[in-house]
């Protein structure tokens, strides 16, 4: 980060907390997320030093350390959005198919912008544009407090199943695989073998939870979350599926019936 001292950094890490969470109340009073007041205040103040002629450079292995925290955060963050009922199987198919038609159909057209604008190959063009697709539940979510509880719910689930689709998709198309059958039967293979060893590695969890003496628990499953999700991703597995499903399963304990875990 430059030449910033140890106790500069701590600064800087410290008010942009500090800024997040005013951003939080700033949000509820002007109806803008504070995710894009984040955003916006990030450009902002790079065009600020660009022009001072301050230079902030941050590693490769930072950034994607930061993103890979954020991105357990948000796929966590999904699953415990989401609550399981046959009550709800109506609008969880409504609001699954509502996520999946507008992200293709908004990938589709971003990336013929892009196609048009880049001269890229139509396969960069669409990695760049599902990003741009995905209808985040980190701006969603806090946005809708205004709502009905039948929209706000609505909502939760479409953006949350948005997170997961994009995800996947945005997974499988830079694995680096070309994009064949084959390529996709594996990829549907590993997604299967995932499900079943997160359902395994979540009730695990679950077991040491259940049987720890310790009053703070929050970074042991965290750590063991990046554990999992790391562990995957070094045998080529979509490891966000196990986030995703713990998370779920935190959110319908009712439903499990097992005795030694209640």
């Amino acid at each position: 980060m430059g030449n910033l001292s140890t106790e500069e950094i701590l600064i800087v890490g410290c008010g942009l907390v500090i800024v997040s969470y005013l951003f939080s109340i700033i949000s509820s009073y002007v109806r803008v997320p504070s995710v894009l007041l984040l955003l916006f205040a990030g450009i902002a103040f790079r065009a600020i030093a660009d022009g001072g002629h301050f230079s902030i450079t941050f590693s490769p292995q930072l950034i994607e350390l930061l993103g890979v925290v954020g991105l357990i955060m948000i796929v966590l963050e999904a699953g415990l959005d989401l609550k399981l009922g046959k009550e709800k199987l109506k609008l969880i198919r409504n609001s699954f198919f509502s996520a999946l038609v507008i992200l293709v159909l908004s990938t589709a057209l971003v990336s013929a912008i892009l196609y048009f604008w880049l001269s890229e190959p139509l396969l960069n063009c669409v990695v760049y544009a599902l990003p741009l697709s995905i209808m985040s539940s980190s701006i969603v979510i806090p946005s809708i407090h205004h709502l009905n509880e039948n929209k706000k719910e609505f909502l939760i689930y479409e953006a949350s199943f948005s997170d997961i689709l994009g995800i996947i998709a945005f997974n499988y198309l830079t694995a680096g695989d070309s994009f064949t059958g084959g390529s996709v039967l594996v990829f549907s293979g590993n997604l299967i073998l995932s499900v079943l060893l997160s359902v395994l590695f979540s009730l695990l969890l679950f077991l040491i939870l259940a049987r720890t003496k310790l009053n703070i628990k929050f970074f042991l499953v965290f750590s063991l979350l990046v554990l999992i999700y790391a562990g995957g991703k070094m045998i080529h597995l979509p490891s966000l599926i196990i986030i995703l499903v713990f998370g779920l399963l935190i959110n319908n304990w009712e439903m499990v019936k097992i005795t030694f875990l209640q």
